[in-house]
Protein backbone atom coordinates (compact mmCIF):
# COMPACT_ATOMS: atom_id res chain seq x y z
CA UNK A 1 0.00 0.00 0.00
CA UNK A 2 1.01 3.38 -0.07
CA UNK A 3 2.12 5.75 2.59
CA UNK A 4 -0.38 7.81 4.40
CA UNK A 5 2.33 10.06 6.88
CA UNK A 6 0.17 11.99 9.95
CA UNK A 7 2.40 14.56 11.73
CA UNK A 8 0.36 15.17 15.00
CA UNK A 9 2.70 17.74 16.47
CA UNK A 10 3.44 18.32 19.24
CA UNK A 11 3.31 21.79 19.35
CA UNK A 12 5.91 24.57 19.19
CA UNK A 13 8.54 21.92 17.97
CA UNK A 14 9.10 23.73 14.60
CA UNK A 15 5.99 22.45 13.14
CA UNK A 16 5.17 25.88 11.45
CA UNK A 17 8.87 25.95 9.71
CA UNK A 18 7.70 22.36 8.40
CA UNK A 19 4.51 23.36 7.91
CA UNK A 20 5.69 26.73 5.48
CA UNK A 21 7.95 24.64 3.87
CA UNK A 22 5.61 21.77 2.32
CA UNK A 23 3.00 24.83 1.88
CA UNK A 24 5.30 26.76 -0.42
CA UNK A 25 6.30 23.13 -2.21
CA UNK A 26 2.98 22.21 -2.72
CA UNK A 27 3.13 21.92 -6.78
CA UNK A 28 7.12 20.83 -6.71
CA UNK A 29 6.37 17.92 -4.39
CA UNK A 30 3.28 16.44 -5.99
CA UNK A 31 6.01 15.71 -8.68
CA UNK A 32 8.23 14.09 -6.61
CA UNK A 33 5.67 11.89 -5.55
CA UNK A 34 4.44 13.34 -2.28
CA UNK A 35 0.67 15.13 -2.00
CA UNK A 36 0.28 17.73 0.49
CA UNK A 37 -2.95 18.39 -0.10
CA UNK A 38 -4.91 21.25 -0.10
CA UNK A 39 -7.74 21.20 2.19
CA UNK A 40 -9.63 24.12 2.91
CA UNK A 41 -13.67 24.42 3.26
CA UNK A 42 -15.73 26.48 1.53
CA UNK A 43 -16.56 28.76 4.95
CA UNK A 44 -12.79 29.80 5.75
CA UNK A 45 -11.42 32.93 4.80
CA UNK A 46 -8.56 31.50 3.25
CA UNK A 47 -6.09 28.65 2.92
CA UNK A 48 -3.70 27.64 5.84
CA UNK A 49 -0.03 26.15 6.10
CA UNK A 50 -1.24 23.62 7.93
CA UNK A 51 -4.36 21.25 7.92
CA UNK A 52 -5.61 22.87 11.08
CA UNK A 53 -9.31 23.32 9.10
CA UNK A 54 -9.27 19.85 9.47
CA UNK A 55 -8.56 19.17 12.62
CA UNK A 56 -10.91 21.66 14.26
CA UNK A 57 -13.64 19.80 11.70
CA UNK A 58 -12.62 16.88 13.55
CA UNK A 59 -12.73 17.66 16.78
CA UNK A 60 -16.11 19.90 16.65
CA UNK A 61 -14.90 23.32 16.59
CA UNK A 62 -15.61 24.28 12.77
CA UNK A 63 -19.69 23.21 11.25
CA UNK A 64 -20.84 19.43 10.67
CA UNK A 65 -20.77 20.20 7.29
CA UNK A 66 -17.31 21.67 6.82
CA UNK A 67 -16.11 17.64 8.28
CA UNK A 68 -18.02 15.96 5.41
CA UNK A 69 -16.50 18.56 2.92
CA UNK A 70 -12.98 18.00 4.00
CA UNK A 71 -13.24 14.21 4.42
CA UNK A 72 -14.91 14.22 0.98
CA UNK A 73 -12.18 16.41 -0.34
CA UNK A 74 -9.15 14.29 1.21
CA UNK A 75 -10.78 10.78 -0.28
CA UNK A 76 -11.36 12.44 -3.49
CA UNK A 77 -7.25 13.59 -3.69
CA UNK A 78 -6.39 10.27 -2.66
CA UNK A 79 -8.43 8.71 -5.28
CA UNK A 80 -6.80 11.13 -8.20
CA UNK A 81 -4.02 11.09 -7.07
CA UNK A 82 -0.11 9.49 -8.66
CA UNK A 83 1.57 10.22 -5.75
CA UNK A 84 2.65 6.85 -3.37
CA UNK A 85 2.79 9.16 -0.50
CA UNK A 86 0.42 11.65 1.60
CA UNK A 87 1.41 14.07 4.36
CA UNK A 88 -0.92 15.56 6.29
CA UNK A 89 0.38 17.96 9.38
CA UNK A 90 -1.63 19.93 11.94
CA UNK A 91 0.68 19.92 15.89
CA UNK A 92 -3.05 20.03 17.37
CA UNK A 93 -3.68 16.27 16.29
CA UNK A 94 -1.94 14.92 18.95
CA UNK A 95 -3.87 17.04 21.67
CA UNK A 96 -7.49 15.28 20.59
CA UNK A 97 -9.59 13.35 22.91
CA UNK A 98 -9.16 9.84 22.08
CA UNK A 99 -12.73 9.67 22.81
CA UNK A 100 -13.42 11.84 19.61
CA UNK A 101 -11.70 8.83 17.53
CA UNK A 102 -9.55 11.12 15.23
CA UNK A 103 -6.73 8.35 14.29
CA UNK A 104 -9.00 5.44 13.52
CA UNK A 105 -11.49 7.84 11.44
CA UNK A 106 -8.33 8.79 9.06
CA UNK A 107 -6.55 5.24 9.24
CA UNK A 108 -9.89 3.67 7.61
CA UNK A 109 -10.15 6.93 5.26
CA UNK A 110 -6.63 5.95 4.03
CA UNK A 111 -7.17 1.84 4.10
CA UNK A 112 -10.05 2.61 1.66
CA UNK A 113 -8.11 4.72 -0.79
CA UNK A 114 -5.04 2.19 -0.84
CA UNK A 115 -2.79 3.95 1.80
CA UNK A 116 -1.44 2.68 5.19
CA UNK A 117 -1.56 5.45 7.94
CA UNK A 118 2.19 6.31 9.64
CA UNK A 119 2.30 8.64 12.75
CA UNK A 120 4.72 11.74 13.02
CA UNK A 121 5.43 13.27 15.88
CA UNK A 122 8.66 15.81 17.13
CA UNK A 123 8.98 16.27 20.59
CA UNK A 124 11.45 18.10 23.22
CA UNK A 125 11.75 17.70 26.90
CA UNK A 126 8.59 19.11 28.83
CA UNK A 127 10.48 21.82 30.67
CA UNK A 128 11.48 23.24 27.03
CA UNK A 129 7.72 22.52 25.79
CA UNK A 130 6.84 24.77 29.45
CA UNK A 131 9.13 27.86 28.35
CA UNK A 132 7.16 27.33 24.85
CA UNK A 133 3.62 27.15 25.95
CA UNK A 134 4.46 30.19 28.42
CA UNK A 135 5.76 32.71 25.86
CA UNK A 136 3.11 31.59 23.15
CA UNK A 137 0.48 33.10 25.92
CA UNK A 138 2.07 35.57 26.40
CA UNK A 139 2.07 36.63 22.68
CA UNK A 140 -1.62 36.51 22.57
CA UNK A 141 -1.73 38.32 26.13
CA UNK A 142 -3.09 35.13 27.82
CA UNK A 143 -0.64 34.63 30.72
CA UNK A 144 0.02 37.45 33.14
CA UNK A 145 1.76 35.06 36.03
CA UNK A 146 5.18 34.63 35.98
CA UNK A 147 6.74 31.66 34.83
CA UNK A 148 7.30 29.48 38.09
CA UNK A 149 3.62 30.72 38.68
CA UNK A 150 2.74 29.09 35.34
CA UNK A 151 4.62 26.29 35.37
CA UNK A 152 3.44 25.03 38.85
CA UNK A 153 -0.09 24.99 37.26
CA UNK A 154 1.08 22.89 34.03
CA UNK A 155 3.51 20.31 35.18
CA UNK A 156 0.85 17.18 35.26
CA UNK A 157 -1.20 18.73 32.22
CA UNK A 158 -1.82 16.00 29.61
CA UNK A 159 -0.24 18.19 27.09
CA UNK A 160 3.08 16.90 28.35
CA UNK A 161 2.06 13.08 28.55
CA UNK A 162 4.11 12.37 24.91
CA UNK A 163 3.27 8.64 25.56
CA UNK A 164 -0.34 9.18 26.21
CA UNK A 165 -0.63 11.13 23.78
CA UNK A 166 0.82 9.17 21.11
CA UNK A 167 -1.13 6.01 21.94
CA UNK A 168 -4.06 6.57 20.43
CA UNK A 169 -1.82 7.53 17.02
CA UNK A 170 0.63 4.41 17.30
CA UNK A 171 -2.81 2.11 17.87
CA UNK A 172 -4.34 2.62 14.74
CA UNK A 173 -1.14 3.17 12.64
CA UNK A 174 -0.29 -0.57 13.59
CA UNK A 175 2.83 0.31 15.62
CA UNK A 176 4.31 2.89 12.47
CA UNK A 177 5.07 5.38 14.44
CA UNK A 178 8.15 8.05 13.77
CA UNK A 179 9.32 10.17 16.78
CA UNK A 180 11.66 13.46 16.09
CA UNK A 181 13.59 14.73 18.65
CA UNK A 182 13.88 18.53 18.11
CA UNK A 183 17.60 18.38 19.26
CA UNK A 184 19.27 15.09 18.36
CA UNK A 185 22.34 13.64 20.38
CA UNK A 186 22.62 11.53 16.92
CA UNK A 187 22.94 14.22 14.63
CA UNK A 188 23.20 18.04 13.76
CA UNK A 189 21.82 18.52 11.18
CA UNK A 190 18.69 20.97 10.67
CA UNK A 191 15.47 20.03 12.24
CA UNK A 192 13.51 20.28 8.99
CA UNK A 193 16.05 18.12 7.55
CA UNK A 194 16.16 15.57 10.23
CA UNK A 195 12.64 15.52 10.00
CA UNK A 196 12.40 14.58 6.52
CA UNK A 197 14.65 12.06 7.21
CA UNK A 198 13.40 10.39 10.03
CA UNK A 199 10.28 10.11 7.87
CA UNK A 200 12.26 8.60 4.57
CA UNK A 201 11.12 11.64 2.07
CA UNK A 202 14.24 14.05 2.54
CA UNK A 203 15.98 12.18 -1.11
CA UNK A 204 12.70 13.59 -2.54
CA UNK A 205 12.59 16.45 -1.11
CA UNK A 206 16.35 17.87 -0.84
CA UNK A 207 16.28 18.64 -3.87
CA UNK A 208 13.45 21.44 -4.00
CA UNK A 209 14.84 22.89 -0.81
CA UNK A 210 16.19 26.23 -0.79
CA UNK A 211 19.61 26.72 1.60
CA UNK A 212 17.15 29.12 3.70
CA UNK A 213 14.67 26.35 4.11
CA UNK A 214 17.29 24.15 6.12
CA UNK A 215 17.32 27.01 9.05
CA UNK A 216 13.81 28.30 8.35
CA UNK A 217 12.25 29.08 12.29
CA UNK A 218 8.95 30.45 12.00
CA UNK A 219 7.02 31.87 15.01
CA UNK A 220 9.93 33.11 17.16
CA UNK A 221 9.29 33.56 20.60
CA UNK A 222 9.38 36.60 22.52
CA UNK A 223 12.68 37.73 24.15
CA UNK A 224 12.63 38.63 28.18
CA UNK A 225 11.72 42.30 27.83
CA UNK A 226 8.72 42.06 25.58
CA UNK A 227 7.65 38.85 27.12
CA UNK A 228 7.54 40.91 30.59
CA UNK A 229 5.89 43.91 29.22
CA UNK A 230 3.24 41.70 27.42
CA UNK A 231 2.54 40.13 31.13
CA UNK A 232 2.26 43.73 32.71
CA UNK A 233 -0.51 44.61 29.66
CA UNK A 234 -2.46 41.14 30.31
CA UNK A 235 -2.65 42.03 33.83
CA UNK A 236 -3.74 45.77 33.31
CA UNK A 237 -6.71 44.43 31.10
CA UNK A 238 -5.59 45.14 27.51
CA UNK A 239 -6.62 41.55 26.27
CA UNK A 240 -9.95 42.69 26.89
CA UNK A 241 -9.51 46.04 25.15
CA UNK A 242 -7.46 44.57 22.23
CA UNK A 243 -9.33 41.69 21.62
CA UNK A 244 -8.84 39.90 18.00
CA UNK A 245 -5.48 42.85 17.62
CA UNK A 246 -3.73 41.02 20.49
CA UNK A 247 -0.89 39.31 18.53
CA UNK A 248 -0.75 42.40 16.44
CA UNK A 249 -0.22 44.10 19.53
CA UNK A 250 2.47 41.35 20.67
CA UNK A 251 4.22 41.47 17.58
CA UNK A 252 4.20 45.56 17.71
CA UNK A 253 5.62 44.88 21.35
CA UNK A 254 8.62 42.32 19.90
CA UNK A 255 9.46 44.68 17.20
CA UNK A 256 9.76 47.48 19.62
CA UNK A 257 12.17 45.70 21.75
CA UNK A 258 14.52 44.85 18.62
CA UNK A 259 14.47 48.09 17.65
CA UNK A 260 15.54 49.18 20.99
CA UNK A 261 18.53 46.57 21.11
CA UNK A 262 16.78 44.81 23.40
CA UNK A 263 16.30 40.65 23.51
CA UNK A 264 19.12 39.34 21.59
CA UNK A 265 18.02 36.07 23.29
CA UNK A 266 14.69 34.34 23.45
CA UNK A 267 12.52 34.25 26.97
CA UNK A 268 14.51 31.57 29.19
CA UNK A 269 12.31 30.76 32.41
CA UNK A 270 13.24 27.30 32.95
CA UNK A 271 15.77 26.99 36.35
CA UNK A 272 17.95 23.86 37.30
CA UNK A 273 15.32 22.89 39.85
CA UNK A 274 12.11 23.17 37.72
CA UNK A 275 14.19 21.63 34.94
CA UNK A 276 15.16 18.85 36.86
CA UNK A 277 11.55 18.89 38.51
CA UNK A 278 10.03 18.65 34.94
CA UNK A 279 12.44 15.60 34.16
CA UNK A 280 11.84 13.27 36.97
CA UNK A 281 7.81 13.71 36.75
CA UNK A 282 7.61 12.20 33.42
CA UNK A 283 10.79 10.27 33.39
CA UNK A 284 8.20 6.95 32.70
CA UNK A 285 6.09 8.44 30.53
CA UNK A 286 9.13 9.76 27.96
CA UNK A 287 10.55 6.28 28.44
CA UNK A 288 7.69 4.37 27.50
CA UNK A 289 7.49 6.06 24.17
CA UNK A 290 11.24 6.20 23.51
CA UNK A 291 11.27 2.57 23.83
CA UNK A 292 8.55 1.74 21.57
CA UNK A 293 9.86 4.35 18.93
CA UNK A 294 13.62 3.88 18.88
CA UNK A 295 14.06 0.90 21.00
CA UNK A 296 16.20 2.56 23.28
CA UNK A 297 16.05 4.97 26.13
CA UNK A 298 14.80 8.80 26.27
CA UNK A 299 18.13 10.01 26.67
CA UNK A 300 19.96 8.50 24.32
CA UNK A 301 18.49 10.57 21.65
CA UNK A 302 17.30 13.41 23.35
CA UNK A 303 19.62 16.13 25.46
CA UNK A 304 19.03 16.44 28.88
CA UNK A 305 21.68 18.87 29.36
CA UNK A 306 21.36 21.61 32.35
CA UNK A 307 19.35 24.90 31.71
CA UNK A 308 21.19 27.96 30.41
CA UNK A 309 20.69 30.94 33.22
CA UNK A 310 17.25 31.92 33.49
CA UNK A 311 16.72 36.03 31.82
CA UNK A 312 12.93 36.65 33.29
CA UNK A 313 12.72 40.05 33.98
CA UNK A 314 11.24 39.27 37.27
CA UNK A 315 14.11 36.52 38.07
CA UNK A 316 16.56 38.86 38.04
CA UNK A 317 17.75 41.83 40.21
CA UNK A 318 16.13 45.40 39.83
CA UNK A 319 17.11 46.79 37.19
CA UNK A 320 16.38 50.75 36.67
CA UNK A 321 17.43 50.96 33.05
CA UNK A 322 15.73 47.49 32.07
CA UNK A 323 12.51 48.89 33.66
CA UNK A 324 12.87 52.24 31.63
CA UNK A 325 12.53 50.87 28.46
CA UNK A 326 9.80 47.99 29.72
CA UNK A 327 7.79 51.45 30.84
CA UNK A 328 8.48 53.24 27.67
CA UNK A 329 7.30 50.07 25.57
CA UNK A 330 4.08 49.67 27.23
CA UNK A 331 3.18 53.85 26.99
CA UNK A 332 4.16 53.16 22.98
CA UNK A 333 1.74 49.97 22.82
CA UNK A 334 -1.11 51.79 24.94
CA UNK A 335 -0.82 54.50 22.32
CA UNK A 336 0.02 52.87 19.64
CA UNK A 337 -3.32 50.64 20.21
CA UNK A 338 -5.34 53.13 22.25
CA UNK A 339 -5.28 51.35 25.29
CA UNK A 340 -6.41 52.48 28.86
CA UNK A 341 -4.48 49.67 31.63
CA UNK A 342 -6.58 49.30 34.91
CA UNK A 343 -4.33 50.37 37.94
CA UNK A 344 -4.54 51.01 41.59
CA UNK A 345 -7.53 49.21 42.90
CA UNK A 346 -9.25 48.26 39.70
CA UNK A 347 -5.86 46.53 38.20
CA UNK A 348 -5.28 44.24 41.52
CA UNK A 349 -8.99 43.01 41.72
CA UNK A 350 -8.87 42.17 37.87
CA UNK A 351 -5.46 40.41 38.53
CA UNK A 352 -7.09 38.35 40.97
CA UNK A 353 -10.35 37.58 39.24
CA UNK A 354 -7.55 36.58 36.07
CA UNK A 355 -5.69 34.61 38.33
CA UNK A 356 -8.41 32.62 39.57
CA UNK A 357 -9.85 32.51 36.06
CA UNK A 358 -7.18 31.09 34.70
CA UNK A 359 -6.55 28.53 37.44
CA UNK A 360 -10.28 27.81 36.84
CA UNK A 361 -9.69 26.86 33.08
CA UNK A 362 -6.39 25.46 33.62
CA UNK A 363 -8.20 22.68 35.86
CA UNK A 364 -10.68 22.35 33.27
CA UNK A 365 -8.07 21.67 29.98
CA UNK A 366 -6.19 19.23 31.98
CA UNK A 367 -9.85 17.19 32.94
CA UNK A 368 -11.03 17.62 29.48
CA UNK A 369 -7.78 17.03 27.24
CA UNK A 370 -8.88 12.93 27.66
CA UNK A 371 -12.08 13.05 27.90
CA UNK A 372 -14.90 13.49 25.21
CA UNK A 373 -15.59 16.62 23.82
CA UNK A 374 -15.56 18.53 21.32
CA UNK A 375 -12.13 20.51 21.12
CA UNK A 376 -9.43 22.21 23.58
CA UNK A 377 -9.91 24.52 25.91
Amino acid sequence: MRRAIVHIGTPRTGTTSLQHILSRLRPALAGAGVLYPDLTPASAAGPHLSHQYLGEALDGRRPARDRAELLGSLAAQLRATPCDVVMLSYEGLCQLPPALGVPRTLAALFHAEGFAMEAAMTVKPQADYLNSLYTWRTQFLREGRTFPGFAAAWMGSARLDLHRMAAPWRAASEGRLHVMPVRDRQSERPLVERTLAGLGLLDRVAPLLSMADAGLTENRSPGPVAAEVLRRLHRGGARQALRARSREASRFVENAARRRGLDSEGFRGVSPALHARAAARWAAANGALAREAWGAEWTSRVPMDAPPPVNEVTALLPDPATEAEVQAIMHDTCAQFGITLRTGWAARVHARLDAAATVAATAMQQARAFLPGRGQA
